[in-house]
């Protein structure tokens, strides 16, 4: 079932609706609302040259925020923040396929349209699995703690590879992921906006450049198209990188680039963990 938000969303530092127009869309999978809102931006928060900017929240039936859930476009892929938030930059084009997925609920997948040349606000609504979401839940932090095993055990042995931990993020005070990796050996950093950075490994500067984005994984799933500071660093838990293919982890070397451009698999913290 659609359903237009109720009040106006609590703000984030990026970007926060203003209920001055609200229209519902027909024609969507039920639990996709796609709203006509008034955005007011940060002056610092730029869209990129030749993109466009989508944001939108996800909550469950109740209005209650869903932190975690993956939102993927062709290119591009985040997950929620806190509040349910999130905010991905789109190539310019009027229609992309847009797909929201969090254990424990039904995913969604939908062609969306722009008006105007501008993306309207999504308010995306997942029904909860009932009968599977303790079971979910279970498989889901069973992932993560075989997860985070793997990445201690690979770090003890001295692997080659470069390993952050929870507390070097927290020591770091860091704001963005990308914080915690300056001035790291092989690591070049490439600003994609004023809030956002990427990580590029040195070892393939000479080839593709920017545009050799390194595979991501989060929570042992590939994340296509998504970059470290897509996600918030209170929810992360540890990072691996890895600038050769041949010192990537078996099961992470299945990877999205016919010429592969380096690896970054990072574990996430359980939501609503509230220690630093």
């Amino acid at each position: 079932m659609v359903r237009p938000p109720r009040g106006t969303p609590t703000r984030t530092p990026d970007v926060f609706p203003c209920p001055s127009e609200v229209r519902v869309r027909q024609g969507y999978p039920a639990g996709l609302a796609i709203l006509a809102l008034a955005l007011v931006t940060d002056a610092s928060a730029q869209v990129p040259s030749g993109r466009r900017e989508l944001v939108g929240i996800v909550r469950d039936p109740r209005g209650v925020a869903v932190e975690g859930a993956t939102v993927e476009i062709p290119g591009a892929g985040t997950r929620t923040d806190v509040k349910g938030m999130f905010r991905l930059f789109t190539a310019d084009v009027d229609t992309l396929t847009i797909a929201i997925r969090r254990p424990g609920y039904s995913p969604i997948e939908a062609q969306i349209s722009a008006r105007g040349r501008q993306w309207d606000t999504l308010v995306v609504e997942l029904e909860q699995l009932a009968t599977n979401l303790p079971a979910a839940r279970v498989e889901e932090e069973a992932v993560r703690r075989a997860g985070l095993r793997g990445f201690y055990e690979r770090r003890d042995r001295r692997q080659q590879g470069l390993f952050i931990t929870r507390e070097e993020i927290v020591a770091r005070g860091a704001s963005r992921l990308t914080d915690v990796l300056q001035a790291r050996t092989g690591i070049q950093l490439v600003r994609l906006s004023n809030t956002r950075s990427g990580v590029r490994f040195a070892t393939y500067s000479g080839s593709r450049g920017i545009s050799c984005i390194p595979d991501m994984w989060v929570d042992g799933q590939r994340a296509r198209g998504m970059e470290v500071d897509d996600l918030a660093p209170n929810t992360v838990e540890a990072m691996e990188l890895y600038d050769t293919f041949a010192t990537v982890p078996f099961e992470f070397s299945h990877s999205a680039n016919a010429v592969p451009c380096g690896t970054i698999i990072v574990w996430t913290r359980p939501p609503g963990t509230k220690k630093p």
